[in-house]
């Protein structure tokens, strides 16, 4: 009896280093794994970071195109201003001189040629003010492309971190449901 206790003893003794063997390597795959895991989230939390950064950015650069266009908006006005004054007084010129028709001719065509002057200014910064129109249109483009590039990551970090808490779950269930079950 005395040798059947002891080789019990011996027994689990032995049983008790594996379980605690296996524990400890299971440990270690699981310290492994969440280290991987944290490095994981380190880098998306990095490109997250960075695409904030870029999304900043561009909107800084968008106030500052809208900024240009309210201020090229502004000189257009006073440009127009100017015209119409110009045209103005380009109009008592020749109903001064309205008493002479050759000297009246000359001065309209030169007033003629003033306007298409310009008019062929206006137009020069009508199409300056279309292509920076276009080029904040591609602005907001690219900026609406990022959001949805962040929101997709978003998305997918979401449901990853939703698979790893469900695996955790079942890990735990199990776990849970191999401690219960009795010894035969």
């Amino acid at each position: 009896m005395k040798s059947f206790q002891q080789n019990l003893l011996i027994a689990l003794a032995f049983a008790l280093c594996c379980l605690c063997a296996w524990q400890w390597r299971f440990q270690t795959v699981q310290r492994q794994h969440l280290g991987d895991r944290e490095q994981v989230i380190y880098r998306q939390g990095t490109a997250i970071r960075n695409y904030t950064n870029s999304i900043d950015k561009l909107n800084q650069q968008i106030n500052r195109m809208d900024t240009t266009i309210a201020g090229l908006n502004t000189n257009l006005e006073v440009a127009l201003k100017t015209n119409h004054d110009f045209i103005i007084q380009q109009r008592r010129e020749i109903a001064r001189l309205g008493s002479s028709n050759d000297f009246l001719l000359l001065e309209l065509i030169q007033c003629t040629n003033d306007v298409a002057t310009l008019q062929s200014n206006l137009d020069t910064d009508y199409a300056g003010i279309k292509k920076q129109n276009a080029i904040v249109e591609e602005l907001v483009t690219n900026r609406d492309y990022f959001v949805q590039k962040y929101t997709n990551t978003v998305t997918l970090y979401n449901d990853l971190v939703g698979k790893y808490t469900n695996l955790v779950e079942r890990f735990n269930r199990l776990q849970s449901s191999t401690t219960n079950v009795p010894p035969k």
